[in-house]
């Protein structure tokens, strides 16, 4: 995924998001100069392209070019903050809680680094809001974590890829427990669901595991095949349901986690 998240100044007006591929582009090809102003989140100001991208040679007695007016950046939403119009009451209009990705700024589009990053950091976070992104590429993240893991422990232990248990493999799947709980969480609160929608299935494979008890006790082996294979289809169903809501889009304002 290309991160656009540069903004730059021509004219004295203001341009972007773009990626940082195409304000080099436009170096090269004229269109910007060294002192062209740009900005992306995480500085203070605006400041000139030469001092973050790397620029051509200027000819020989070319004279330097006149810096552009410099805009405003207080238009341009950051992470963690919300736009706010002079003389808007607390009701904010949900478009001024958009970023700069389109979507809501307490819950923005992440790329694989910064999502794996932020998952860890909010480790045993179960409140806020998380995106798309931030949840499916930590997934990706955890699933690259375990094919690692077992194969270190095919080449240090000889365990195979049929054993049920392995030492490094188990230990990843504890540590990344609670962060993939966690973030799971936080996705179903982007879409204004409770996080109980995980909480829950928990809590309902012990009354399932009752259910089978029971079902055998009274059916013998024939309940206990019923049993299983009605909690099977339930858990199918919950399933599907949860891949529908963890691939929904969140809400594009704030809802009542965030």
């Amino acid at each position: 995924m290309i991160e656009k998240s540069w903004y730059y100044a021509r004219e004295g007006t203001r341009f972007g998001p773009v990626d940082g591929a195409l304000i080099e582009r436009y170096l090269h090809d004229g269109t910007l100069t060294p002192r062209s102003l740009v900005w992306r989140e995480g500085l203070d100001g605006w400041e000139q392209a030469g001092a973050h991208f790397a620029v051509p040679a200027p000819a020989p007695g070319t004279p330097p070019a006149i810096p552009p007016t410099m805009p405003d950046v207080r238009g341009i939403p950051r992470a963690g903050s919300t736009r706010r119009t002079p003389g808007r009451d607390t009701h904010h209009d949900p478009r001024d809680l958009d970023g700069a990705d389109g979507l809501y700024i307490h819950a923005p589009a992440r790329g694989f680094g910064e999502a794996v990053s932020v998952c860890l950091r909010r480790y045993f976070s179960f409140s806020g809001r998380a995106s798309r992104s931030e949840y499916w590429y930590f997934f990706l993240f955890t699933v690259l974590m375990g094919i690692v893991a077992a194969i270190l422990d095919s080449l240090l232990f000889g365990y195979s890829w049929e054993d049920e248990v392995s030492p490094l493999n188990s230990l990843v799947n504890l540590a990344l427990l609670i962060p993939t709980l966690a973030v799971g969480w936080r996705r179903l609160h982007d879409t204004n669901r409770s996080g109980w929608w995980i909480g829950g299935f928990f809590l309902a494979l012990v009354g399932g595991a009752v259910m089978i008890a029971f079902m055998g006790a009274s059916g013998g082996y024939v309940g206990v095949i019923s049993g299983s294979a009605l909690l099977g289809l339930i858990v199918l169903i919950y399933f599907i349901v949860m891949l529908v809501f963890l691939c929904t889009r969140g809400d594009p304002g704030p809802n009542r986690y965030g």
